[in-house]
């Protein structure tokens, strides 16, 4: 499994399209995370139930880090915001390479 992270827009579908053409593509995955918080799923819910998507076949896993920046006033926006980062934290430990894209520009940290 190959993870990709980076800013809203900042070309992280593309760069995963030249590079990994022939894998499988979990797009926007941070919001996943959010959809399954609002039907009241866990944590560790949420993390079996991606890595079961993903279980067979190269994956590439795209997401937004909304960890930077200022911290949310609402309950809820919080709580997305460390469960996004907790599951990227996980999924990062085992993937085979993590990169950051920003403008466009691909930059391997595993």
């Amino acid at each position: 499994m190959i993870l990709i992270v980076g800013g809203s827009c900042q070309g992280k579908t593309d760069f995963a399209r030249k590079n990994f053409p022939n894998a499988k593509y979990f797009n926007q995955l941070h919001l996943f995370i959010r959809k399954r918080l609002e039907n009241g799923k866990e944590q560790a819910e949420i993390l079996s139930e991606i890595k079961e998507e993903i279980s067979e076949g190269p994956w590439v896993l795209i997401s937004d880090e909304i960890g930077n920046g200022v911290v949310p006033i609402e309950l809820f926006e919080r709580q997305w915001r460390e469960v996004t980062g907790r599951i990227l934290i996980s999924l990062a430990k085992e993937a085979t390479e993590v990169y950051k894209v920003v403008c466009g520009i691909g930059m391997k940290i595993k």
